[in-house]
């Protein structure tokens, strides 16, 4: 906690990383705090990318008040409300504990990347926040289609 309030103080947010890398995600805390704008959470794409990226919102957030969105790292991405059914879920952990709670509505967004991101197989499997659930549509290949039987989904 003093490593991550020492952040905040020097550079008005810090990004947490929980999880490993293949079900890793990514928030911001001290956006709220700091500069009025909600914090920032990514999801579903390489840990190095999401530091990178969310890191790079946040200084658009902190020198003009809106999120960075037209930079090249960032281009195509869109921030969307996290959706009040997520809010009290596993993610905001350290959120929590420096605040005293989890976020309330309107104090955290999703960064959410553009379909072409992601292969044709992947762009169905990305959470989103934004929703009620967030619970991504799996497209099944043909070998499993075919393992469920006949004219299954």
């Amino acid at each position: 906690m003093r490593a991550l309030d020492l952040q905040v103080k020097v550079h008005g947010w810090s990004v947490v990383q929980v999880g490993d890398e293949h079900a890793a995600f990514s928030y911001t805390v001290g956006l709220v705090e700091n500069f009025g704008h909600p914090d920032l959470i990514v999801l579903d794409v390489d840990r190095a990318y999401q530091y990178a990226l969310i890191n790079e919102i946040a200084k658009g957030i902190a020198t003009t008040g809106r999120p960075a969105l037209d930079r090249p790292l960032t281009e195509g991405v869109r921030c969307r409300e996290v959706h009040t059914n997520h809010l009290t879920s596993k993610y905001f952990a350290m959120w929590a504990t420096r605040y005293g709670g989890l976020p309330r509505p309107g104090q955290m967004m999703q960064v959410v990347l553009p379909d072409r991101a992601f292969c044709a197989c992947h762009k169905h499997a990305v959470r989103r926040l934004d929703r009620p659930y967030s619970t991504p549509t799996v497209q099944l290949n043909r070998a499993q289609r075919r393992s469920r039987g006949r004219g299954a989904a």
